[in-house]
């Protein structure tokens, strides 16, 4: 299947580059998770040699939390404010969202195809 490594993804007005990316120790870069969003650097980057679902799931939660960004919903004043409540929602979502795919083979090709030129 399509390595996600270097594609770009395109979440409201900005484009985010894709990396697979090791965890990094010494900088506690993604060292207690699959994946990070960086909004400074426009970059999602998710840990390489992960088993199919757990990259579609930690992309899915990564684009989620680019979109929370993105909408300004994590802004002081906003529903997300708090990193904690942010992720709460993320992982909550990206997890849900990924088990309604597995279980509903016939969705994303059916959105794809009511999505098609538009």
């Amino acid at each position: 299947m399509n390595d996600i490594n270097n594609k770009k993804i395109k979440i409201g007005y900005t484009t985010l580059s894709i990396k697979k990316q090791a965890p990094q120790f010494h900088k506690d870069n993604m060292s207690d998770n699959y994946g990070q969003y960086l909004s400074r650097e426009n970059k999602i980057e998710i840990q390489p040699d992960l088993s199919n679902i757990d990259e579609a799931n930690t992309l899915l939660h990564e684009v989620l939390h680019a979109s929370v960004w993105v909408s300004s919903l994590s802004q002081s004043g906003q529903p997300l404010q708090q990193t904690d409540d942010e992720e709460v929602v993320v992982n909550s979502l990206s997890n849900t969202l990924t088990q309604v795919f597995i279980d509903n083979k016939w969705l994303l090709p059916y959105l794809i195809e009511k999505l098609k030129n538009n």
